[in-house]
């Protein structure tokens, strides 16, 4: 009697370990944050863990078995994506500085109109805020995508999995990249000859390709559409601290003079144009596969069943 109250207690031990294991670890990120000497470690951790905080919320009622056939591919390539595209980029980069393929040099237009260059964002600096806003930008490109990603995957939801990865980098690089190739822009504090808002001591070569490509800002679009994507989870908190942190990645543009203010709002207007294309890729192709699989024709693979 005694051994079956025993098992019986370490089963609903068990059950309630599995069922808040992600919290458990969340809480886990946290304490570890308070205990790094580095202020910018903190808020990866911080940032992690109010992500995967209310992550069940979204969770759907499908076996891991069934997901990871899709979910370990999505997963896997954002990652794939980081380590072999950006040395791609580069090499587009230097490319297009070797040729004469810029029809349009804006900078003296931009600088032109009143304001553009953001001032009315610094108004007020602090150390503290300066070292905020640069570790804000330096992975404003990478964490506002990843993290949600990988938070899906964890939900196992595929779906959204896709769309994230859609609405950023892969559709923005395609839409974004006749902009790069026929207009000149270069970053603010390098026009008009200010100290580098990220303090990166670039020598004039490595200037040469860090300034350049800045119509329309990336790091808007892609913040501002993981923005508009964040408030679809049914998460609260993941959805205002996504905000936050999206909306800081926009501000960091222009607090850093990295971007001009035409260039945020040419980024805004990209990360809408990628979010409705997502969508619509992702409704087109749902409604093919609904038809698909409505047809007499059709047999389930039951490897994915």
């Amino acid at each position: 009697m005694i051994f079956s109250i025993n098992f019986v207690r370490t089963c609903k031990t068990f059950d309630w370990l599995r069922e808040h294991f992600l919290r458990i670890c969340t809480i886990a990120i946290v304490l570890l944050s308070f205990c790094s000497s580095k202020r910018s470690d903190q808020y990866s951790y911080l940032l992690v863990a109010a992500a995967f905080w209310g992550v069940q919320r979204n969770s759907l009622p499908i076996s891991w078995k069934r997901f990871l056939w899709t979910g370990i591919p999505l997963v896997l390539f954002p990652i794939l994506l980081w380590r072999y595209f950006p040395p791609l980029w580069n090499e587009v980069v230097y490319w297009q500085l070797g040729t004469s393929a810029h029809l349009l040099n804006l900078e003296t237009l931009f600088r032109a109109i009143p304001g553009n260059d953001g001032r009315i964002f610094r108004v007020i600096q602090t150390p503290w805020l300066t070292s905020y806003f640069r570790w804000i930008y330096a992975n404003g490109f990478a964490l506002p995508v990843l993290i949600p990603i990988y938070r899906s995957f964890f939900a196992k939801d595929s779906l959204s999995m896709i769309r994230y990865s859609l609405s950023a980098h892969i559709l923005q690089f395609i839409i974004i990249f006749p902009f790069y190739l026929t207009i000149t822009v270069r970053e603010v504090w390098y026009v008009l000859g200010h100290p580098d808002g990220m303090a990166r001591q670039l020598t004039n070569s490595d200037a040469a390709v860090v300034v350049v490509n800045c119509f329309p800002s990336m790091h808007t679009s892609v913040a501002f559409a993981m923005f508009l994507l964040a408030w679809r989870e049914r998460d609260r908190l993941f959805r205002w601290v996504w905000t936050i942190y999206c909306l800081s990645i926009i501000y960091s543009t222009l607090y850093l003079e990295i971007h001009w203010i035409t260039d945020v709002i040419a980024g805004i207007l990209l990360a809408l144009t990628a979010v409705t294309l997502g969508d619509w890729i992702i409704s087109t192709f749902t409604v093919k596969r609904k038809s698909l699989e409505h047809s007499p024709n059709y047999q389930k693979n039951p490897k994915y069943s």
